[in-house]
C-alpha cells in the first residue's frame, strides 16, 4: 500500500509540476538584443529601427558596463554596440564598425548581422550622396525607407521548443524518482522479502533481474506520463517525430536507475542513498547545462560537463530538433547503454560482496 501511494505522490505529481513549468515559462519568445548606443544620433536610431523591424526581435537599450552579466544571465541573447561619432563618420565617408557579441552562434545572429551590415552600407551610400549635410541625409534616407518593405525573420525559426521550459526539471525528477524506487531494495531486505522470495527456489540472478525490470517500469512511468501529457496538451517538442524524444528519455531512466542502484549497493541506507543522489545529481545537472545555457559556463566547467549523462541527453535532444534522425545521436545512446550496464554490474558485484561479509 505504501508503494502504491508513492506512485501517486512520488511519480505522478512531479510530472504535473514539470508540465506546469512548460505552460508557465513558455510563451511568445522574443530574441532580445541589447543595444549600446554611444552616439545617440539619427543614424544610430536608424540602426536600432532596423533591428526592431525584424520579426521576433526586440531591442533593449543597455549600458556598456552591464552587457556581460546580461548575456550570462540570458536576459539578452546579443549585444550591438554603436560607437560615438557613428553618424559623423557616415556623413564624412569614413570607416565605421558596429560590434556584435553573443554567447551562442545561431541563425538569428547571422541574420541580424547581415541586416545591420546592409543598413550600414545603405547609410554610407546615402552619406556620400548628402555631401555631409545632415538634413539632406535624413531626407534621402526617408525617401529610401518609404520604398522598402519591412524585413522579417519569417524564414528563421528561433522559437524555443516548449519542452525546453521543463526539460531540466524533468531530468532532475527522473533521477530523484529512480533514487526513491531503488530504496525499495533496502526496504525489501529490511522486511526480509528477499529471503522469502529466494526460499521458493528462485535464483539470486533472476531475483535481481526481475527487481531491475520492475524498478525500471516504475521509474519509467515518470517519463511515459510526462510524454503523454506533452502530447495531450500539444506542447511543441521541436522535432517532427516525438518518439525519438521518448527513446532518449527512457534511456536516461535506465542510467538513473543503474546509478541509484549502485549508490544503494554501497550505502545500504535509505537516508544516505537519497542524500548522495541529490548531492551528485544537482551538480551534474548544473554542469551539463540542463538548468541554463551550457555555453555561458567557464570552459573548465564545460570540459567536465561533456562527460555527464545529463549533458548527453541535452545534446541528443538538440540534435534531434535539428535533424530528426536517431542515427545522429547513436554515439550518445550507446554511451548511455554501456554506462548503465557497467553500473548494474558494479551493483551486482557489490551486493554479492555485502552478502558474503554478512555470512562471515
Amino acid at each position: 500500500m505504501k508503494k502504491k501511494s508513492y506512485v501517486i505522490v512520488g511519480v505522478i505529481v512531479p510530472v504535473f509540476i514539470a508540465i506546469f513549468f512548460s505552460f508557465e515559462f513558455t510563451g511568445e519568445y522574443k530574441f532580445k538584443v541589447g543595444v549600446i548606443d554611444n552616439d545617440n544620433s539619427y543614424a544610430s536610431k536608424e540602426i536600432i529601427k532596423t533591428i526592431d523591424d525584424l520579426e521576433g526581435i526586440q531591442s533593449i537599450k543597455i549600458r556598456e558596463e552591464d552587457y556581460e552579466i546580461l548575456l550570462i544571465t540570458q536576459q539578452i541573447q546579443m549585444t550591438v554596440s554603436i560607437d560615438d561619432d557613428f553618424q559623423n563618420k557616415l556623413l564624412n565617408s569614413q570607416d565605421n564598425e558596429i560590434k556584435i557579441k553573443t554567447i551562442n552562434e545561431n541563425d538569428v545572429k547571422l541574420v541580424v548581422q547581415s541586416m545591420i551590415d546592409m543598413k550600414c552600407e545603405d547609410l554610407s551610400m546615402i552619406g556620400k550622396m548628402s555631401n555631409g549635410d545632415i538634413n539632406k541625409f535624413k531626407k534621402i534616407n526617408q525617401d529610401y525607407n518609404d520604398k522598402n518593405t519591412i524585413l522579417s525573420l519569417n524564414d528563421v525559426n528561433e522559437k524555443r521548443p516548449e519542452i525546453g521550459s521543463s526539460l531540466g526539471l524533468i531530468i532532475f525528477i527522473i533521477f530523484i524518482v529512480a533514487g526513491n524506487i531503488s530504496n525499495f531494495l533496502i526496504e525489501d531486505q529490511e522486511n526480509k522479502t528477499k529471503i522469502k522470495t529466494l526460499s521458493y527456489g528462485i535464483s539470486k540472478w533472476k531475483y535481481y533481474v526481475s527487481l531491475i525490470f520492475v524498478f525500471y517500469i516504475m521509474s519509467s512511468m515518470t517519463t511515459l506520463i510526462y510524454y503523454v501529457l506533452l502530447r495531450i496538451f500539444n506542447i511543441d517538442f521541436g522535432m517532427e517525430n516525438s518518439i525519438n524524444f521518448l527513446v532518449v528519455m527512457l534511456l536516461l531512466n535506465l542510467v538513473a536507475l543503474s546509478f541509484n542502484l549502485c549508490i544503494v549497493s554501497f550505502t545500504r541506507s535509505r537516508y544516505t542513498s537519497s542524500m548522495l543522489n541529490i548531492l551528485i545529481t544537482v551538480p551534474c545537472c548544473m554542469l551539463s547545462g540542463v538548468f541554463w545555457d551550457f555555453n555561458i559556463m567557464p570552459e573548465k566547467f564545460q570540459e567536465i560537463g561533456v562527460f555527464m549523462p545529463t549533458r548527453w541527453v541535452s545534446i541528443c535532444i538538440e540534435n534531434l530538433q535539428r535533424t530528426n534522425n536517431l542515427g545522429t545521436i547513436n554515439t550518445y545512446l550507446n554511451a548511455m547503454i554501456i554506462l548503465s550496464i557497467i553500473l548494474f554490474i558494479i551493483s551486482f558485484v557489490k551486493l554479492k560482496v555485502n552478502k558474503k561479509v554478512q555470512n562471515l
